[in-house]
């Protein structure tokens, strides 16, 4: 059996941590001194979360995801993950004409959005943030 290739998106490992040197070194220094703490460097999501996506995805007719950066408010901050000002990456399936257009879709803009809310659920999931929980990884 042939070896399996490796996958596109594959950059190698050197050119993997130069970009994340090159972050740390140029652009993590700024955001620390206006923030006056250390910003986000990462964010770790688990196989099952991916796993989650990926049924969203099909379930919304979906065709990828669109990750923005987003930086967390005071709301989103507790004494024990204090997060607030910390940079965070909102995620949104998207889904158009074969796979050209790339619209967001809007799970309350949904047809079965009330019906799916009303469904209990696990509390509120996302990513492990580095920092604060880098020991996490």
């Amino acid at each position: 059996m042939p070896p399996k290739p490796l996958p596109k998106f594959f950059i190698g490992e050197e050119n993997t941590q130069k970009m994340i040197e090159r972050f740390k070194k140029e652009k993590a220094p700024v955001l620390a001194e206006h923030l006056g703490k250390p910003d986000s460097e990462s964010v770790w999501f688990s196989r099952d979360h991916i796993a989650d996506w990926l049924k969203e995805i099909d379930h919304a007719g979906g065709n990828g995801l669109r990750i923005n950066f987003g930086v967390y408010g005071p709301e989103d901050a507790t004494e024990a993950y204090p997060v607030e000002g910390q940079t965070c990456l909102v995620i949104h399936i998207t889904r158009g004409q074969n796979g050209k257009e790339k619209d967001n879709v809007i799970l309350e803009d949904e047809p079965d959005f009330q019906e799916r809310s009303k469904i209990k659920r696990k509390g509120f999931n996302m990513g492990s943030l580095c920092p604060p929980r880098c020991e996490d990884y």
